[in-house]
């Protein structure tokens, strides 16, 4: 028989909703391309109507989904972005790989660019994580000022990024945002 902490464990257990969480990269792509026109009219739809507090919202939603999910597990933003970084980050870099700044710089990505898959990855690991530069640091940049005068990149990490495609998913329905009816031409 269950006392009664048992019984109120399953009830609580029960109140608690968990989010469907899509991980499945080539179904996130998938989805990313079918919802393209809808998410376009998400994006007009915020630029008149977000509410003030829209960046600390999304904050919220990209803190969530990166507790759910582990990017270190994912690594699809390092084999698919070219990567700027700045030159002030090219010495932290090369002390992460035990190179004096010299022998970096004869590298081709001491120019501050990198194209993928960056060559810092291996496997599904980054190989000077503690020490990436901001723009890696920051991805899929939700958690930046002005969330709304930045949906073209948004839409296009959406794509990529499980986290920014599940806190994008989520803000549509948070917000209460109901995708407008096509009109069917005959």
């Amino acid at each position: 028989e269950l006392g009664p902490q048992h019984e109120a464990g399953m009830k609580l257990q029960k109140q608690v909703t968990v989010p469907k969480i899509e991980i499945d990269l080539s179904r996130i792509q998938q989805l990313s391309q079918e919802h393209g026109d809808e998410n376009w009219e998400f994006r007009s739809w915020l630029k008149q109507y977000a509410p003030d507090d829209i960046d600390g919202f999304v904050k919220t939603l990209s803190q969530k989904y990166f507790a759910l999910i582990d990017c270190t597990q994912c690594a699809n933003c390092c084999r698919s972005l070219h990567v700027e970084f700045k030159k002030s980050e090219l010495h932290a870099i090369a002390k992460t790989l035990g190179q004096s700044i010299e022998a970096f710089q004869k590298q081709p990505m001491s120019e501050g660019k990198v194209n993928p898959p960056c060559p810092m990855l291996n496997g599904k690991l980054c190989s000077i994580y503690e020490n990436r530069p901001d723009v890696c640091r920051s991805f899929p940049h939700l958690e930046q000022p002005e969330f709304t005068s930045r949906l073209i990149g948004v839409i296009e990490n959406v794509a990529i990024c499980p986290i920014a495609f599940n806190a994008f998913e989520e803000l549509k329905t948070k917000l209460a945002w109901r995708a407008p009816k096509l009109e069917r031409r005959s």
